[in-house]
């Protein structure tokens, strides 16, 4: 919002110049933030509420629900009119639509773009909630709303069997990878491997295996002709030796 303001009042308004035009919008955004913040507070001690709401393992009064209404609508009208949020705002947002809604409530209004599931609500829910299964359910379904690199750091931390397999299947395929560009490793991918295993570590030991197996050397690749029974009477010879029923 600062950078098209200030780009919207130079186009407008040249002769203030630069730093003029830059002191208004900083001003301005920092008017409305505090404005915002204001009205927060009034709601805030008007219903009476405390530090207790953060909390995500109990259920919304009738208070939070007042106020995450109140709430939405600011977000509403920040948004119609380009209007900036203080930090954080969208956080608490979320914590009292888990408090007020149900799993699906929430979940719809994540999906139609009123809610964001910011990093540090994820975290605190996955750590937060117990494993039941109603709430399994919802962190199941918030992990595959989120991004990729958020996603991966909020594994690490829900203690939960799933998890776990995931953190070591990628574990293990930083290790594979990282091996690949060591050794210099090209996978070939043979298309007539009789299978092609959908665990992840096991699919890329398979292609090394089979990248190692291609590169191992053929000691009868360059010759033309092998004798074949002076082949089975030295290995003959060979195994008389070894068993000490003749000499060398």
């Amino acid at each position: 919002m600062v950078d098209k303001l200030r780009e919207h009042l130079t186009r407008l308004l040249p002769g203030l110049g630069k730093k003029r035009i830059d002191s208004l919008v900083v001003n301005y955004v920092a008017k409305l933030l505090e404005l915002i913040r204001h009205m927060l507070d009034y709601v805030w001690v008007k219903y009476r509420l405390g530090p207790r709401v953060l909390c995500l393992t109990q259920q919304g009064s009738s208070s939070e629900w007042s106020v995450f209404h109140f709430m939405c609508r600011v977000l509403e009208a920040t948004r119609g009119l380009c209007l900036p949020l203080p930090p954080g705002y969208n956080t608490v947002l979320s914590v009292l639509a888990v408090r007020c809604l149900p799993h699906h409530g929430f979940l719809q209004y994540v999906d139609h773009g009123v809610l964001q599931l910011t990093e540090t609500l994820v975290t605190r829910l996955m750590a937060d909630l117990d494993n039941s299964e109603a709430n399994e359910k919802l962190k199941f379904s918030i992990l595959k709303r989120l991004p990729e690199p958020v996603d991966q750091r909020v594994h690490h931390v829900w203690d939960h069997p799933v998890t776990s397999a995931i953190i070591s299947r990628d574990y293990v395929r930083s290790v594979l990878e990282s091996v690949q560009k060591q050794k210099g490793f090209e996978f070939t991918g043979k298309e007539n491997m009789g299978f092609k295993p959908q665990f992840l570590p096991l699919t890329h030991l398979t292609q090394i295996l089979s990248d190692v197996e291609q590169r191992a050397l053929n000691p009868f690749a360059e010759q033309g002709a092998v004798d074949a029974h002076f082949v089975e009477e030295t290995a003959l010879k060979q195994t008389l030796v070894h068993l000490g029923f003749s000499r060398k």
